[in-house]
Protein backbone atom coordinates (compact mmCIF):
# COMPACT_ATOMS: atom_id res chain seq x y z
CA UNK A 1 0.00 0.00 0.00
CA UNK A 2 1.46 3.46 -0.74
CA UNK A 3 0.31 6.78 1.18
CA UNK A 4 0.29 10.32 -0.63
CA UNK A 5 3.39 12.40 1.24
CA UNK A 6 2.13 14.89 2.58
CA UNK A 7 2.69 18.48 0.89
CA UNK A 8 4.52 19.89 4.00
CA UNK A 9 6.63 17.01 3.89
CA UNK A 10 6.72 16.96 -0.01
CA UNK A 11 8.02 20.51 0.61
CA UNK A 12 10.53 20.06 2.50
CA UNK A 13 12.15 17.13 0.38
CA UNK A 14 11.65 19.60 -2.39
CA UNK A 15 13.62 21.91 -0.58
CA UNK A 16 16.15 19.95 0.26
CA UNK A 17 16.71 17.95 -3.01
CA UNK A 18 17.11 21.51 -4.70
CA UNK A 19 19.38 22.62 -2.36
CA UNK A 20 21.35 19.77 -2.39
CA UNK A 21 21.61 19.71 -5.97
CA UNK A 22 22.35 23.18 -6.65
CA UNK A 23 25.04 23.24 -3.87
CA UNK A 24 26.66 19.91 -4.36
CA UNK A 25 29.61 20.83 -1.76
CA UNK A 26 26.59 21.80 0.73
CA UNK A 27 26.68 19.47 4.04
CA UNK A 28 23.51 19.21 5.95
CA UNK A 29 23.92 19.68 9.38
CA UNK A 30 20.74 20.33 11.02
CA UNK A 31 18.41 17.28 9.28
CA UNK A 32 18.22 15.77 13.25
CA UNK A 33 15.12 18.17 14.23
CA UNK A 34 13.09 17.55 11.37
CA UNK A 35 13.29 13.96 12.37
CA UNK A 36 11.18 14.68 15.72
CA UNK A 37 8.99 16.41 13.78
CA UNK A 38 5.17 15.71 14.64
CA UNK A 39 3.98 15.39 11.03
CA UNK A 40 6.64 13.67 10.15
CA UNK A 41 6.49 10.89 13.23
CA UNK A 42 2.86 10.47 12.29
CA UNK A 43 3.68 9.94 8.46
CA UNK A 44 6.35 7.47 9.16
CA UNK A 45 4.33 5.66 11.86
CA UNK A 46 1.42 5.26 9.04
CA UNK A 47 3.57 4.15 6.60
CA UNK A 48 4.82 1.41 9.12
CA UNK A 49 1.74 0.46 9.84
CA UNK A 50 0.77 0.58 5.70
CA UNK A 51 3.11 -1.80 5.58
CA UNK A 52 2.34 -4.45 7.78
CA UNK A 53 4.63 -6.82 9.70
CA UNK A 54 5.43 -8.77 12.93
CA UNK A 55 6.01 -6.74 16.36
CA UNK A 56 9.78 -6.66 17.05
CA UNK A 57 11.53 -7.91 19.96
CA UNK A 58 9.51 -5.86 22.38
CA UNK A 59 6.50 -7.83 21.57
CA UNK A 60 4.46 -4.36 20.86
CA UNK A 61 2.28 -3.85 17.86
CA UNK A 62 0.49 -1.66 16.27
CA UNK A 63 -2.92 -2.73 18.02
CA UNK A 64 -1.36 -2.56 21.53
CA UNK A 65 0.23 1.11 20.35
CA UNK A 66 -3.16 2.49 19.09
CA UNK A 67 -5.51 0.66 22.22
CA UNK A 68 -2.65 2.42 24.73
CA UNK A 69 -3.13 6.05 22.91
CA UNK A 70 -1.11 6.66 19.91
CA UNK A 71 -0.60 10.27 20.38
CA UNK A 72 0.74 9.78 23.85
CA UNK A 73 3.01 6.84 22.33
CA UNK A 74 4.27 9.58 19.29
CA UNK A 75 4.77 12.06 21.91
CA UNK A 76 6.99 9.78 24.19
CA UNK A 77 9.03 8.75 21.07
CA UNK A 78 8.85 12.80 19.48
CA UNK A 79 10.59 13.35 23.52
CA UNK A 80 13.08 11.03 23.30
CA UNK A 81 14.36 11.61 19.73
CA UNK A 82 14.62 15.37 21.04
CA UNK A 83 16.21 14.94 23.97
CA UNK A 84 18.80 12.51 22.03
CA UNK A 85 17.69 9.76 24.78
CA UNK A 86 16.40 7.35 22.20
CA UNK A 87 18.05 3.77 21.96
CA UNK A 88 16.99 1.38 19.30
CA UNK A 89 16.36 -2.05 20.56
CA UNK A 90 17.69 -5.09 19.04
CA UNK A 91 16.38 -6.30 15.64
CA UNK A 92 14.51 -9.87 15.80
CA UNK A 93 15.74 -12.48 13.92
CA UNK A 94 13.21 -15.13 12.24
CA UNK A 95 14.42 -17.61 9.74
CA UNK A 96 12.62 -17.83 6.55
CA UNK A 97 13.07 -20.08 3.34
CA UNK A 98 14.40 -19.24 0.08
CA UNK A 99 13.11 -19.81 -2.81
CA UNK A 100 15.69 -22.21 -3.87
CA UNK A 101 16.15 -23.90 -1.03
CA UNK A 102 17.45 -23.45 2.77
CA UNK A 103 16.81 -20.61 4.93
CA UNK A 104 18.63 -17.05 5.41
CA UNK A 105 18.14 -14.73 8.06
CA UNK A 106 14.94 -12.16 8.37
CA UNK A 107 15.37 -8.96 10.42
CA UNK A 108 12.23 -7.55 12.11
CA UNK A 109 12.64 -4.28 13.70
CA UNK A 110 10.07 -2.69 16.73
CA UNK A 111 7.28 -0.06 15.58
CA UNK A 112 9.70 2.85 17.41
CA UNK A 113 12.53 1.75 15.05
CA UNK A 114 10.94 1.73 11.67
CA UNK A 115 9.18 5.01 13.11
CA UNK A 116 12.70 6.53 13.26
CA UNK A 117 15.00 4.37 10.89
CA UNK A 118 16.00 5.42 7.37
CA UNK A 119 13.09 6.56 6.23
CA UNK A 120 12.75 9.36 8.30
CA UNK A 121 16.44 10.33 8.64
CA UNK A 122 17.36 9.91 5.25
CA UNK A 123 14.38 10.74 3.12
CA UNK A 124 12.03 12.39 5.55
CA UNK A 125 9.42 9.72 6.08
CA UNK A 126 8.48 9.32 2.09
CA UNK A 127 9.42 8.40 -1.39
CA UNK A 128 11.73 10.81 -3.83
CA UNK A 129 12.82 13.08 -4.69
CA UNK A 130 14.73 12.35 -1.41
CA UNK A 131 17.88 13.82 -0.12
CA UNK A 132 20.70 13.09 -2.96
CA UNK A 133 24.09 11.28 -2.39
CA UNK A 134 25.30 15.48 -2.16
CA UNK A 135 24.10 15.38 1.29
CA UNK A 136 24.77 11.84 2.57
CA UNK A 137 27.97 12.43 4.24
CA UNK A 138 26.58 14.54 6.81
CA UNK A 139 23.95 12.06 8.22
CA UNK A 140 26.07 9.55 10.84
CA UNK A 141 25.68 5.82 9.77
CA UNK A 142 24.82 6.43 5.84
CA UNK A 143 28.29 7.34 4.58
CA UNK A 144 28.20 6.35 1.06
CA UNK A 145 24.69 4.21 1.80
CA UNK A 146 22.82 4.06 -1.43
CA UNK A 147 19.73 5.15 -1.87
CA UNK A 148 17.58 2.07 -3.08
CA UNK A 149 19.97 -1.25 -1.73
CA UNK A 150 16.96 -3.17 -3.04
Amino acid sequence: MSLATPDKIRDLQHKLYRKAKNEPAFRFYQLYDKVYREDILQYAYALAKANGGAPGVDGESFADIESQGLEEWLNGLRKDLHDKTYQPQPVRRKMIPKPGGGERALGIPTVSANCTGAQIAFRMGGDPPSVPSAARPALPGFEGAPVNRY
